[in-house]
């Protein structure tokens, strides 16, 4: 059977929670409070319009996530996406669940009406093959300042 790519719903929480577990694990963050994981996971599943999930699936099996943020911006007057999060099984990377779930929020940017897709990447992850396949690397440098 093919990939299919679905919204996230509540049924898969135990999976979603599998899986970011894994993608905090391959961002060395295994320590993320729970507290926070609940918040994204009740964000990912309630009524704000601007934070949803897709997960694609393999014969029936949740195999990867997506998660993603739609917020305004100031160089255009439509709405831009960004991919915040995105990870695949290890058993099953480079069979198209990664590329598959991309194409899946485009299709929705598309639908929508926004005016990008964006997302950040360590400088190593080997998933950067795909991304420069399915979009175009911008020279920006990331700042960040937490509180």
């Amino acid at each position: 059977m093919p990939i299919t790519i679905r919204p996230l719903e509540t049924r898969d929480e135990a999976r979603w929670r599998e899986l970011w577990a894994g993608y905090l694990d391959f961002y060395k963050c295994p320590d993320l409070p729970a507290a926070i994981t609940d918040h994204t996971w009740s964000m990912l599943t309630g009524s704000r319009p601007d934070v949803f999930g897709l997960v694609a699936e393999d014969d029936g099996r949740v195999i990867g996530i997506v998660n993603c943020v739609i917020h305004a911006n100031t160089w255009t007057d439509k709405p831009i996406c960004y991919l915040e999060d995105l990870f695949v099984d290890p058993a099953v990377r480079g069979q198209g669940a990664g590329k598959a779930l991309i194409e899946g929020v485009y299709a929705r940017a598309r639908q929508e009406g926004w005016g990008q897709v964006y997302w950040r990447t360590a400088n190593d992850n080997p998933a950067r093959k795909l991304y420069d396949q399915v979009a175009e690397r911008i020279p920006f440098v990331v700042y960040v300042k937490k509180f």
